[in-house]
C-alpha cells in the first residue's frame, strides 16, 4: 500500500531517471543523458517502485518499457518540471524588468494574420511580454504542449488523435485557397476541377499534415489519383517563389496568401467545388493554469480571432 507521505520523500533526481527512461527506454541511453551509470539509475528505479509499490517499467530484449504506470508518472513528471521551468523563467524576467514570456506554437493558418494581430494588440496593452513564436505541425507542437515547453498552439484546431487532455477554443472558419502565378494557364479555366488541375505540377504539403490528409481526401473521393508533386513544403515563402517561378499550384489556408492576392502578386483558382480548411483557433492544455502572461496571449488571440471573424463575414 503506497504510503501518503512518498511525496515529501521523492527527489528531483528520481523523477528525473523515470522521465529519462520513458523517453528513451532504454536504461544505457537514459544514464548516458543523466550522466549516471547504468547500475545507479537501476537503483533508482527500483526505489521508486519499491515506495510506489508498482512496476513503472517492464524490462525486455528490446529494451526498457513504461508500464501504465510508469506513463502516468513520467507525464506528471514533465509537468512537474515544467512548471518549475516556468518559475524560473518567471524570476528571470522579473529580474530584468519583464513582465513575462509566452511560448506560442504557431500553424500556418496562424502565422500570416491571427498571431501578428495578437501579438501587436499584446505588445500595446502589456509591452513588457517576451513572445516566443513556435512554428510547426501537430506532430510536433502538441507534444511540446504537452510538456509544458509552450503555452498555447494558434492554428487549425487539431484532429481527434491530438485532442487528448487539450481544450479548444474555435475562432473563425477558413477555406483553402488555390494558388498560382498570376499568367498561369489554367486559369483560363472557369471554375476547374481537381481533375482539371491535375495536369499541372503541385507544391504539395508533407504527409502527415492537415492539409495534405484534406487534399489527399478531396482527390480520393473524385477517384482521382493525386497530381504530380516534384517539391514537398509547408514554406510559405519558399512556395510563393517557386510559384512565380514556375506552373506549379499550391493550396493555402486563405488568409495565409490574401495580401498576395489584393496585391495581384498571385492569383485564386476559383474551384468548382471549394474545399473548406476547418476551424482556426487556440489548443489549450486542460488541467494546467495559465500564468498571467499566457492569460493576456489568449486575451488577444481571442480579440484578434474575433476581428478575423468580423472580417471573413464583411
Amino acid at each position: 500500500m503506497v504510503e501518503t507521505g512518498w511525496t515529501r520523500r521523492v527527489r528531483l533526481q528520481q523523477l528525473r531517471a523515470v522521465l529519462a527512461v520513458a523517453r528513451n527506454q532504454s536504461l544505457v541511453k537514459a544514464a548516458e543523458e543523466l550522466g549516471l551509470s547504468q547500475p545507479a539509475v537501476t537503483k533508482i528505479l527500483h526505489e521508486v517502485e519499491a515506495d510506489l509499490g508498482v512496476q513503472l517499467f517492464v524490462r525486455t530484449s528490446r529494451g526498457t518499457h513504461p508500464t501504465r504506470y510508469g506513463e502516468l508518472l513520467a507525464e506528471h513528471a514533465a509537468g512537474v518540471f515544467a512548471q518549475l521551468t516556468q518559475v524560473e523563467r518567471e524570476i528571470h524576467n522579473a529580474r530584468a524588468g519583464l513582465a513575462g514570456e509566452v511560448r506560442l506554437g504557431t500553424l500556418i493558418a496562424a502565422s500570416a494574420s491571427l498571431v501578428p494581430q495578437a501579438v501587436a494588440q499584446l505588445q500595446r496593452t502589456v509591452p513588457g511580454i517576451r513572445v516566443m513564436l513556435v512554428e510547426g505541425t501537430y506532430a510536433r507542437l502538441v507534444p511540446a504542449l504537452r510538456r509544458g515547453e509552450l503555452d498555447m498552439i494558434a492554428g487549425r484546431l487539431p484532429a481527434y488523435q491530438y485532442r487528448e487532455g487539450l481544450l479548444l477554443e474555435s475562432f473563425y472558419q477558413e477555406r483553402v485557397c488555390f494558388a498560382v502565378r498570376p499568367a498561369h494557364p489554367a486559369l483560363a479555366l472557369r471554375c476547374p476541377t481537381l481533375e482539371q488541375l491535375g495536369d499541372w505540377p503541385w507544391i504539395m504539403p508533407p504527409p502527415q499534415t492537415t492539409l495534405r490528409q484534406m487534399l489527399e481526401a478531396a482527390f480520393h473521393d473524385q477517384n482521382l489519383p493525386l497530381p504530380q508533386s516534384p517539391c514537398e513544403s509547408l514554406s510559405v515563402v519558399g512556395n510563393r517563389r517557386l510559384l512565380l517561378e514556375t506552373e506549379y499550384i499550391a493550396a493555402f489556408p486563405a488568409r495565409v496568401v490574401e495580401p498576395d492576392l489584393r496585391a495581384g502578386l498571385l492569383a485564386e483558382l476559383t474551384l468548382a467545388e471549394p474545399l473548406a480548411f476547418g476551424p482556426v483557433g487556440v489548443a489549450l492544455r486542460r488541467d494546467s493554469p495559465l500564468s498571467q502572461p499566457a492569460e493576456a496571449m489568449l486575451a488577444a488571440l481571442r480579440q484578434a480571432g474575433s476581428s478575423e471573424a468580423q472580417a471573413g463575414r464583411g
